[in-house]
């Protein structure tokens, strides 16, 4: 008798550990983290943006697992920072844009603070008409740079995600 009860509570014990198990899931994806290592001299590059005149919004919705630090203080969390970015990627994805120009946030949570939901908004773009930069185009450029994106290529640009941040205007 004894024994029944112990295999009982050992099959019992079994079943509980396995139905409390979770699984995750991950996905990121960036293109810029192989170093290029290059003794090529390129000629500038210069291309053209199409932006669409329809504002989109996209909204991304999570479950809370933050902190009220990080919400409340959403421009200096790395945490906040990301679901703004991983919203503006869905949304440029979900409208085939290249870039969304003149991106927007707003971040709210739910009355009990159980979701957070970020909304992006701003126009889809694409860049089109790749071309090697005539001497007008780099006349244009080095003449107005504060209207002008110059993103130099080297190997520390393009392995470092942050560049983007440090070179739009």
């Amino acid at each position: 008798m004894k024994r029944i009860l112990y295999i009982i509570a050992v099959a019992a014990i079994g079943i509980l550990s396995v139905s409390c198990s979770s699984e995750y899931g991950i996905t990121e994806n960036n293109t810029r983290l192989m170093p290029v290592n290059s003794t090529a001299h390129t000629l500038p590059t210069v291309a053209e943006l199409r932006v669409s005149s329809s504002k989109i919004s996209h909204q991304l919705s999570v479950k809370n697992t933050y902190s009220l630090k990080d919400i409340y203080n959403f421009g200096d969390s790395p945490k906040m920072v990301y679901l703004q970015k991983l919203a503006l990627n869905q949304a440029a994805q979900k409208y085939d844009a290249d870039v969304i120009v003149a991106p927007s946030y707003s971040i709210t949570t739910s009355d009990d603070l159980k979701t957070i939901t970020v909304t992006v908004t701003g126009y889809p773009a694409n860049y089109y008409n790749f071309h090697t930069a005539t001497t007008e185009e780099m006349n244009i450029i080095s003449n107005d740079p504060e209207h002008s994106m110059v993103v130099p290529c080297t190997s520390s640009s393009i392995t470092d995600p942050s560049w983007s941040e440090s070179y739009t205007r």
